[in-house]
């Protein structure tokens, strides 16, 4: 499905080749007049720099969509470097979402961003969530597809935990590696897409037998304390959709699983249940 979406965008609009979609918002209200003049501009240029900017040598299947708010909180100087500390919430607009609670970078009104292999506490930090998040959408595509950016992610989270800013990426550097070394997860989300694929396609028996790797995965991923979470955002995200195609496929003991594993949006599938 998600494939012939693609080829029908195709048609309506000229795509990048390295489609990013960046919708970023800047809250600096907490912060004195000066300061705050200083980052009016930020936000717009994060965007810029986030559509702008080649994240893989490979062509992209789609535009991705990188979701921003980023809330800076207080303000100090030391020598000439201005340093500000913040907070931002980062998605896809769809089951990715992640809260970062402490980030720390020197920034001067007028700075360039450019992303490098040196660490810099600003660029560095808008690089680790793109990469996050642009390889969570790639392990929809293909089995494992965003390995190379979560590898990517992972290395300038170690950058940032030996550097004078290191403030969270003690964090990034664990939660990158939970979400990379998180198998079951991973291929749950493969599944899902893949049996969407195969089904829209008319394959019906690779739909069933990928909707079935998809349960075993989800059932796994749900009880894994490294996973939990991500699981859950997933399933918040796609809990009408899931429960409908599976009605849409007419398989009753899958969907008694997934009411089992999905305690939290029951009162759904039990609708779905109800007309079956």
């Amino acid at each position: 499905m998600k494939k012939i979406i693609f080829l029908l965008y195709l048609f309506s609009v000229s795509v990048s080749a390295q489609g990013v979609i960046a919708e970023i918002k800047l809250d600096a209200k907490n912060l004195d007049d000066i300061p705050q003049q200083a980052v009016s501009q930020l936000g717009e240029d994060i965007a810029y720099y986030l559509e702008n900017t080649q994240w893989t040598f490979e062509d992209l299947p789609t535009d991705f969509k990188i979701q921003a708010t980023i809330y800076l909180d207080s303000y100090t100087e030391s020598g000439y470097q201005k340093i500000y500390t913040g907070k931002a919430f980062w998605g896809n607009g769809d089951d990715q979402k992640y809260f970062d609670k402490s980030w720390q970078f020197a920034f001067n009104q007028g700075d360039a961003l450019i992303r490098s292999r040196s660490f810099n506490a600003l660029s560095s930090f808008l690089d680790y969530w793109v990469l996050t998040i642009m390889g969570g959408d790639l392990d929809t595509w293909n089995q494992f597809g965003g390995s190379q950016l979560y590898t990517e992610a992972r290395q300038v989270a170690r950058l940032g935990t030996s550097n004078s800013f290191s403030l969270g990426w003690k964090e990034r550097l664990e939660d990158i590696e939970k979400l990379s070394r998180n198998q079951d997860f991973r291929k749950m989300k493969f599944a899902y897409y893949e049996a969407i694929d195969q089904w829209d396609s008319g394959q019906k028996e690779e739909a069933l037998k990928a909707l079935n790797d998809f349960m075993k995965n989800l059932e796994v991923s749900i009880k894994r304390r490294d996973s939990r979470i991500f699981t859950q955002n997933f399933l918040n995200a796609k809990y009408q959709e899931l429960g409908d195609f599976i009605w849409e496929v007419g398989d009753l003991s899958l969907f008694q699983r997934l009411m089992k594993v999905d305690e939290d949006h029951r009162e759904h599938y039990n609708e779905v249940l109800a007309d079956w």
